[in-house]
């Protein structure tokens, strides 16, 4: 072996002497660091802000390091518990239900008292009843509550769109159903603790009662709460067996001044829907069928048939006038096959027309300006609301202003004066004459408009019999001859309206617990 080659492996073995000597020392350590850290134990106690137990309470460890277990106990009936955990752990994180979750830091102690604060969301949790405010478990009877943060996610432009879809069986202004035949079935409305009724004759000509939505401005609604079970009547009586829904607006706070404006615009667009609706081909198709199905128009006696369906006005449709017409020898079979093949290819021609000429979308757009001021010893609040309803009916409408101002003071902490007054103007043009009830039988093969732009006018000699026709020539009466795009922009209904609400209330504290 020469002697280069004999330093050479003494230099390897010695670096494999330092590197087995590296090794060994690192794990030496590491075992040193490892018996280190001891497991340690850990006990206490959990109680509430009053200092009563909490049992059930859930701790456990923070993990320091990822891939750690977790040591986790709950506390027993007495609220106690006993956890071990590893000798590095920093915190403790101690939760129950309805109380925030807190985190503990561990020192050299090994018992502890903690201390849980109820959650603050549940602390704000009452139910306005109109007379009095409680706590959600003071409340022994059904209800629902809307609060300000839902209203402010929803642009609706009436009371009853508001509470569509946030009211578990709230439908079409009803609680509870219908529970009566010919009594009330609206719910009763209590707005900041006064009950408002808005009770009318109905305008159908029938003169039965019909109870409103109260007049206010949405904006200016802070939260609703709806008592939906006879609970209720415990406090207003038999009025509330249909459910009672408490308003409540909204209220300056104290030391703010604040001006606020806002809008909403709603477009509903106008649609008739004719997807369940036969068209003008399956129209003709059927009126071809009851002419090669009936009896009387096959053999000698056709002519005189036909002509005596004709003069009593029997069917007013005008593909089965056509075929009659034919039978009767009034039109060549040439033009009888030309018009009802013209009638066929007509589509839904006449509710098109409808949407065209007689309807529109409606629109509807409200402004609101508001102002509140609040001090310690007084509040104040002010709303003004402009309202402009374009309704889908193309000549009606109808448009509106609302003032609101409320205003509370206090005389010291024992006397609380509060005063409020809500006015309503409004004028409106109610468009009293359907096209879709026009008084006269029609079919999707009708129209409202001539192919020259004139309005189409359904003739009285297309609709009545003959000897009706010459009563009406005999005495001179009334031209009876309909035309639809005239008779709306005719038949309308004027109105003017004004509503006015005010209340004053004097309230005296005797106790904490009295006024």
């Amino acid at each position: 072996m020469g002697k280069d080659t004999f330093y050479t492996f003494r230099q390897k073995l010695f670096l494999r002497s330092v590197l087995l000597l590296g090794i060994f020392l690192f794990a030496a350590k590491t075992n040193v660091y490892s018996q280190h850290i001891r497991d340690r134990s850990v006990s206490g106690i959990v109680v509430d802000e009053t200092g009563q137990p909490l049992p059930g309470a859930h701790v456990k460890q923070v993990l320091v390091s990822e891939g750690e277990s977790i040591a986790s106990v709950a506390t027993d009936i007495n609220g106690h518990f006993r956890l071990t955990v590893r000798g590095n752990t920093e915190y403790l994180e101690v939760s129950f239900i309805g109380y925030d979750t807190k985190n503990v830091q561990l020192n050299d102690n090994e018992s502890y008292q903690i201390t849980l604060q109820p959650t603050a969301e549940l602390l704000t949790e009452i139910v306005v009843t109109g007379y009095q405010t409680l706590s959600r478990e003071r409340v022994t009877g059904s209800f629902t509550k809307v609060n300000s943060e839902k209203l402010e996610l929803k642009s609706p432009n009436s009371l009853s769109n508001l509470l569509e879809g946030e009211i578990a069986g709230y439908n079409r202004g009803l609680i509870r159903g219908t529970t009566s035949m010919r009594g009330m079935t609206t719910p009763l409305y209590v707005v900041d603790g006064f009950p408002v009724e808005n009770t009318r004759y109905s305008s159908d000509g029938y003169y039965r009662l019909e109870e409103l939505l109260p007049d206010m401005n949405i904006e200016d609604i802070d939260n609703i709460t709806v008592l939906k079970d006879a609970a209720a009547a415990s406090i207003y009586g038999a009025r509330a067996a249909n459910g009672v829904i408490v308003i409540t607006t909204k209220k300056a706070a104290r030391g703010e001044t604040r001006i606020s404006l806002s809008s909403n615009l709603t477009v509903s667009p106008y649609r008739h829907y004719t997807g369940n609706l036969a068209n003008a081909a399956i129209m003709v198709d059927i009126e071809r069928e009851w002419a090669a199905n009936n009896p009387n128009l096959q053999g000698s006696n056709v002519q005189s048939y036909a002509e005596s369906l004709l003069s009593r006005a029997v069917y007013n449709s005008d593909g089965i006038r056509t075929l009659l017409k034919g039978y009767a020898g009034q039109m060549s079979q040439q033009q009888v096959d030309a018009t009802l093949l013209d009638l066929s290819s007509r589509g839904y021609r006449y509710y098109d027309d409808v949407e065209k000429y007689a309807k529109r979308d409606a629109v509807i757009q409200q402004y609101n300006l508001s102002l509140s001021k609040g001090t310690e010893q007084n509040q104040f609040n002010a709303s003004l609301t402009y309202r402009n309803d374009r309704l889908s009916d193309i000549h009606s409408g109808n448009e509106s202003v609302g003032v609101n101002i409320f205003n509370r003071t206090d005389f010291g902490d024992k006397i609380r004066l509060e005063l409020g007054t809500w006015l309503n103007f409004g004028s409106g043009k109610t468009q009293t004459y359907s096209p879709l009830s026009p008084g006269y039988n029609y079919l999707p093969y009708n129209y409202l408009m001539n192919n020259d732009g004139s309005h189409f006018t359904r003739v009285v000699a297309d609709r009545t019999s003959e000897s009706y026709q010459q009563t009406l020539n005999q005495y001179g009466l009334y031209n009876m001859d309909i035309t639809p795009l005239d008779e709306i922009g005719m038949n309308h209904r004027k109105s003017k309206d004004f509503s006015s609400r005010s209340f004053a209330r004097l309230s005296l504290q005797f106790t904490p617990w009295l006024k």
